[in-house]
């Protein structure tokens, strides 16, 4: 089932690369970015931070932090991306939208990932720390020169151990979020 996903997820994404480059980024861009994700690990909140290195590449650090309460015990993740992103043009199966106003960009990169776990009957906490990887695409639509709207797919892979846990786990992620172009 998860693969099949991902599988879907790449087909949908393949069409996008129809041109090399996109226009609205390029060697000494920035953008900074606010967004919800949501997905296995519940609904989450991050940022992020772009940089672009040349005219199609660019490096992004993001971070998002996932709590969620089931009751007995309270789950906590922080995931800290370091994303390598490739930037190009094209509308692809977003083709009814102006390809002028999108940028999009696929990414593959290295994650650090702590996860807590706190049971509220007997107040005993867990944490584990691992690095992972990952890799998805995205797209920015821009509303004006700085402003933008941003969809983000992904998914990362990551294993953790502690005293009761031992967990390897591989989710998506669906983010979405506003974005400003600082420069």
């Amino acid at each position: 089932m998860k693969k099949g996903l991902f599988l879907a997820m790449l087909m949908l994404c393949l069409p996008l690369t129809t041109q090399a480059q996109s226009n609205l980024f390029g060697a000494g861009s920035m953008v900074a970015g606010a967004n919800i994700d949501l997905s296995a690990l519940q609904l989450g909140y991050g940022a992020s931070f772009e940089y672009g290195i040349t005219n199609s590449i660019g490096i992004k650090p993001a971070i998002v932090i996932h709590n969620y309460d089931l009751g007995t015990t309270q789950w906590s993740f922080t995931v800290i991306d370091a994303w390598a992103t490739y930037h190009f043009s094209g509308g692809g199966f977003l083709s009814f939208m102006d390809p002028k106003k999108l940028d999009n960009y696929a990414m593959l990169g290295a994650s650090f990932v702590s996860f807590g776990v706190e049971s509220s009957t007997g107040g005993s906490e867990e944490t584990s720390s691992s690095f992972g990887f990952g890799g998805g695409a995205g797209s920015r639509y821009y509303f004006n020169d700085k402003l933008s709207f941003s969809a983000e797919g992904k998914y990362r892979l990551a294993s953790f151990s502690t005293d009761s846990y031992t967990l390897a786990i591989g989710w998506y992620t669906l983010s979405v979020g506003v974005s400003y172009a600082i420069n």
